[in-house]
């Protein structure tokens, strides 16, 4: 099978081991392709070829992509291929796990037929009811655990930690045990330690899905695979579907994707799977398990693409250097499989690798704090991108925290050209920006340029062209509130007969009823504005998001005025919008910008000079004491990670492996080898220049130590 074989696309330069992989005919066959190797462009290749070459229809070809996104991308791709040879039919059998199971589930009979899902805002709502409940009832459970203090404020942050940690961990709970198939029913009802309190509400939570009748996107996965299993006339149905299976991203497959796969392809038995085990850092979010596709690979042939054109000889080197400290000499030899034994090497064919003279790595330390050594980065960066205005530059940072105080510095320099990638999508982006220029305006609806930048926010949802809104803005600025917004008190005013300016009145009518509507308690004003201006689910998730967000920390009483809801928002947009689902859609940076983005987010995309900030020891861990897990007062306990242990001791089937002494030691190995391969996803965005850093002190003005990675690789002796 992995023979050499002539290439079924002529007009195609490939690499020997990309030849390898579309040598493939069947069977189980593992891909594992080192970043910017072309895992993508093989996966089409392989596709198109299976239906030009070998004349399999398209329909007998299913593909698995980790993203919606990914899903459309790579349609677009094969079918532009196929559109080229002259093929006259499409291939759309790619999907997620969700809209598969979804397939499943409606082609078996009765109960399925009508289908509700809740969406993801409806289960966060859900969620923080019910854990709100749960923990006024039972303070006598958790509330010995705030530590006592002088200060009132500490305790109160603390209780809202904790309560925000505990809505953490039962949400965790709750997937994880759908991905491993096990019910309410099945976690003992005496069971002790936070799995025992996590249990009642997993009991509570699902008997509200049926009294709502509805199913969330794990129930999906779980009921497709029972349904599968359990009646043998669907099976044969559902495992005629195809006779080739593929899966995109398979380092991020989780329990509920893998039984599927394996069901679905077990008729033919022709199933491949692509993916990056060096990439896999979605573990921490969500049910995703990187063991299982290195499991695979090692029982099944497998092609590993090692050749990449991205970045010049200096990063690759590095990237290597990585791996191998990593697989050799990590101090703790539990950790030392954190990275898989994989070299990138320099493409051969179909491109050239940067030359060296164009590559650079740099290890820099910075003397003060974090913010410190962050204007020094933007400034940096700002040089970077004036020196070689035909290259891309990025600052890819650990939390959105970083990137928003960077974003910031970028603008006090006057960078112009600035790309914001930290908070999910621009779709997501808008909607923050409409609701934030709402409030702001509600909570000071006398000041014109207040109302002017809440038209501004909503003049795309109002139909006002942006080439007309300057002139409405400077009027709006130069009058009263109360007279544009309620006339009836006094001389209307009279706008011109023209359509964009009669969307402006139609606006302000809006406006002024939700002013009347503000009167209400403000958890009720602001749904009714959400409900108002949004229909699209993943709309309407990121507007309740900010509502619960909100109610969590100010309550739902009705005497928080707006002024205090609107500073609480600001802090909302700065630092805790981690949750939200994040899909970047045809990213494509000009030269001369700047991305700002997290490191999370960066995977899949690639700059010619990146700079990493804060590369220090308690960021990238490698020795216990850097990285504390949970929360410091549960006495370095992690919560989540305690429950889901005893979660997991629960379940037949064995998909993970203790490492250390307890739960919360586990959890640091995790969260230690994810952030391994986070620096690992960060070295390889770039192409030409790498630069990382690290200030000399904490956040807390403390002395901190650069991570053992970023000393041992700046040292290039210590790490061969």
């Amino acid at each position: 099978m992995v023979g050499l074989a002539a290439s079924p696309f002529p007009q195609v330069t490939l690499r020997p081991e990309q030849q390898r992989a579309l040598a493939y005919r069947s069977g189980p066959l593992g891909i594992a392709a080192v970043p910017g190797s072309g895992k993508t462009f093989i996966l089409e290749l392989l596709i198109a070829d299976l239906i030009l070459n070998r004349g399999i229809p398209p329909e007998r070809i299913g593909v698995f992509t980790y993203m919606r996104s990914a899903r459309g991308n790579l349609i677009s791709r094969i079918n532009q291929r196929l559109q080229e040879a002259g093929y006259p039919e499409r291939f759309t059998q790619a999907f997620t796990l969700h809209s598969l199971s979804l397939r499943v589930l409606r082609e078996a009979p009765g109960l399925w037929e009508e289908l509700s899902i809740l969406e993801g805002y409806e289960q966060e709502r859900l969620l923080s009811r019910l854990c709100r409940a749960w923990l006024a009832h039972h303070t006598h459970l958790w509330e010995p655990l705030i530590p006592p203090d002088d200060s009132h404020q500490k305790v109160v942050r603390n209780r809202t930690r904790f309560r925000r940690s505990f809505q953490q961990m039962v949400q965790a709970v709750i997937s994880t045990a759908k991905n491993l198939r096990l019910g309410p029913e099945q976690i003992p009802a005496d069971r002790e330690g936070y799995l025992g309190w996590a249990a009642p509400l997993y009991a509570a939570y699902q008997a509200e899905l049926r009294r709502l009748g509805k199913l969330d996107y794990d129930d999906l996965g779980w009921q497709a695979v029972e349904l599968i299993e359990r009646d043998p006339v669907l099976r044969q149905q559902v495992q005629s579907w195809y006779d080739y299976l593929f899966e995109d991203e398979a380092q991020d497959s989780s329990p509920l994707q893998e039984e599927l796969l394996r069901l679905l392809s077990q008729r033919a038995g022709n199933l491949v799977r692509v993916g990056d085990p060096n990439q896999s850092i979605m573990g921490t979010f969500t049910t995703a398990e990187p063991r299982l596709f290195r499991a695979f690979c090692q029982a099944n042939p497998r092609v590993v693409l090692e050749e990449s054109s991205r970045s010049a000889p200096q990063i690759l080197e590095l990237a290597n250097r990585l791996v191998d400290w990593v697989n050799q000499k990590h101090p703790i030899p539990a950790l030392r499989t954190a990275l898989a034994p994989q070299h990138i090497r320099p493409a051969t064919a179909g491109g050239q690798n940067p030359p060296a003279s164009e590559g650079q790595v740099e290890f820099r330390r910075v003397a003060g704090s974090p913010e410190e050594e962050l204007q020094e980065v933007t400034r940096w960066a700002l040089a970077a991108a004036q020196a070689f205005p035909d290259q891309t530059v990025a600052i890819l940072v650990t939390t959105n925290e970083l990137g928003g105080k960077a974003l910031d510095y970028l603008r006090e320099l006057g960078a112009e050209r600035v790309i914001d990638l930290l908070r999910g999508n621009p779709s997501q982006r808008r909607v923050l920006l409409q609701l934030k220029g709402i409030i702001d305006w509600l909570a000071q609806p006398t000041v014109p340029a207040r109302l002017a930048a809440a038209v501004d926010h909503l003049a795309d949802w109002a139909g006002i062209p942006r080439l007309e809104l300057g002139p409405m803005l400077n009027w709006i600025r130069a009058s009263l509130p109360e007279r544009l917004l309620f006339p009836q008190f006094g001389e209307a005013p009279t706008l011109p007969d023209s359509p964009s300016w009669q969307s402006l009145g139609r606006l302000l009518c809006t406006l002024a009823s939700w002013l009347r509507a503000g009167r209400s308690p403000w958890a009720e004003a602001l749904n009714v504005i959400v409900q108002s201006l949004y229909r699209k689910p993943e709309e309407l998730f990121v507007g309740h998001y900010v509502i619960d967000q909100l109610e969590q920390v100010l309550g739902s009483l009705p005497e928080v005025d707006w002024q205090e809801i609107a500073q609480e928002f600001q802090v909302i947009l700065d630092r805790h919008l981690n949750n939200l689902p994040s899909e970047i859609f045809a990213f494509d940076p000009e030269p001369g910008s700047i991305t700002v983005a997290t490191l999370h987010r960066a995977k899949g995309l690639e700059w010619d000079q990146v700079f990493i900030p804060q590369v220090s020891a308690y960021e990238f861990p490698a020795q216990h004491g850097e990285r504390p897990v949970g929360l410091k007062f549960l006495e370095d306990v992690d919560m989540k990670a305690e429950a889901l242990a005893q979660l997991r001791q629960l379940s037949p089937r064995r998909y993970w492996e203790l490492q250390a002494n307890s739960p919360t030691e586990q959890a640091f190995l995790d969260l230690a080898a994810e952030r391994l391969r986070l620096l690992y996803v960060g070295i390889t965005r770039s192409k030409r220049r790498l630069t990382l850093s690290v200030s000399s002190q904490s956040p807390y003005g403390k002395e901190q130590s650069a991570s053992l990675a970023f000393r041992v690789l700046s040292r290039p002796s210590e790490a061969s």
